[in-house]
């Protein structure tokens, strides 16, 4: 990551807030909405939020 968050656990490269892989800007994440997203972290948050729907 090039970025430094509270929650995220490195060595286990998770975030320990969302109790999953480290996405930044998902939805609950503290980046939410203060980032802009790359088109890979878009379609990984994308596939994310579709896999919980399903």
């Amino acid at each position: 990551m090039t970025f430094h968050c509270k929650n995220f656990d490195i060595n286990a490269d998770r975030c320990n807030k969302l109790k999953g892989e480290c996405i930044p800007g998902r939805r609950g994440c503290v980046l939410e909405g203060k980032v802009k997203l790359s088109e890979e972290l878009q379609k990984k948050v994308d596939a994310l939020n579709d896999k919980g729907k399903a």
